[in-house]
């Protein structure tokens, strides 16, 4: 038996305008998707190929990202199993990055039943991860997957994805994880976003220069080390993204990340949400443990949840077991 898991993922900045080449922020979050292999029951069966990797409960993603894994490196005979439940509540998806992490997971996981050490071998699973994940959903921008390959802080480029790195955060950030308790449906937003640069090309330039221009800043605030200069960029990158949807006729920023980015700006803060918006989550960004207190005291009363979550997170990893091969 071998065990593997792999992060959930926050974006950071750079929503919607990744997809047009801006860079962005995407982290590793503490809520890991483990993955389980372990040979299949001699039962009289022919073992399965690279060609056909089958696996219970295994998203498209991440059963293709195997696949490349056993193209490289060598056909597996592995039952691979994942669960999820970390990076859910109940029967909601949290918005971080379920099927990104099975892939890093599912790549990952031929490399350690090989005998690779696969922390070492993060840039060859990200490759891997980004193939799979990219046939199945060639829209995405791939940022999630290399959050969730590489871990910690990852500055990312769609166009170079293979290159995302790691950077360190503002050592004076307080950042605070909201749910709306909605999950939200990623790709009709983006199409509403795609439908109105297709029928207003001026329209959709209007609407996305201001979110490039936050993103930007706000990379250059967390590459700056600077918190409050974060903070300030962070509530700047929120209301480009309200712009946005407004422009699109799309509920990129709803009423309750709204108020959540009402109730950040009263307790000294910023917030925005965190992936296409819509619901699931968003983040508060505060430079004093006070005012992330008092946000966080507030926000039951306003009907917003608080999650547990870490950023930051170690990328995909071995946690126990081998494999002989």
């Amino acid at each position: 038996m071998i065990r593997l898991s792999a992060p959930g993922k926050l974006m950071i900045s750079g929503e919607y305008v990744v997809l047009d080449g801006a860079e962005a922020l995407v982290a590793a979050v503490d809520r890991r998707l483990i993955a389980l292999g372990s040979r299949p029951p001699i039962d009289g069966s022919p073992e399965r190929g690279a060609s056909s990797p089958e696996g219970a409960g295994l998203p498209p993603e991440a059963l293709l990202a195997r696949q490349h894994a056993e193209d490289a490196l060598g056909a597996t005979d592995m039952d691979l199993r994942i669960d999820a439940s970390a990076l859910r509540s109940s029967d909601r998806k949290l918005g971080l990055g379920s099927s990104s992490a099975a892939s890093a997971a599912a790549a990952g996981a031929v490399v350690a039943y090989h005998g690779g050490d696969v922390a070492a071998e993060r840039r060859r699973v990200l490759e891997w991860a980004l193939r799979g994940h990219r046939a199945i959903a060639p829209q995405g921008s791939g940022a999630d997957v290399a959050a969730a390959t590489l871990g910690g802080l990852v500055r990312f480029e769609r166009e170079r994805a293979e290159d995302a790195r790691v950077v360190e955060w503002p050592a004076e950030l307080r950042v605070e994880v909201v749910w709306t308790g909605k999950p939200a449906r990623t790709s009709e937003l983006v199409a509403k976003v795609r439908a109105l640069r297709e029928r207003d090309p001026a329209a959709y330039r209007s609407a996305t220069g201001p979110l490039h221009a936050a993103a930007e800043a706000l990379l250059g605030a967390v590459l700056e080390g600077d918190a409050e200069k974060t903070t300030r960029a962070a509530d700047a990158h929120g209301e480009a993204m309200r712009g946005l949807g407004e422009a699109a006729d799309a509920p990129i920023v709803t009423p309750l990340l709204a108020e959540a980015a009402r109730l950040a700006r009263a307790h000294g803060g910023g917030a925005k949400p965190s992936g296409a918006g819509g619901g699931d989550v968003a983040l508060a960004f505060f430079t004093r443990d006070d005012d992330a207190a008092a946000f966080r005291r507030a926000c039951p009363e306003a009907g917003l949840d608080l999650l547990s979550v870490q950023l930051g997170a170690e990328g995909v990893r071995l946690d126990s077991g081998t494999a002989e091969p």
